[in-house]
């Protein structure tokens, strides 16, 4: 059974689906694998833990923050 770890994570992925990002241009734009943007998604990796551009560029593109 699967368990979401990082909830702050789902709610990026929601947020990005609808303002209508691609995955792998955010990911690129953020400097990271499009693989650990999903993982990031799902809530299997913790966002807090990826570098401050990521964050950066992540919270700019998504209008929101990564608490």
């Amino acid at each position: 059974m699967d368990t979401v770890t990082f909830p702050g994570g789902v709610r990026l992925g929601r947020r990005r689906r609808l303002l209508g990002i691609p995955l792998v241009q955010l990911a690129r734009d953020a400097r990271v694998q499009p693989e650990l943007l999903r993982r990031l998604e799902a809530g299997e990796f913790d966002p807090r833990s990826l570098h401050r551009l990521a964050r950066q560029v992540l919270a700019h593109a998504l209008d929101t923050t990564l608490d």
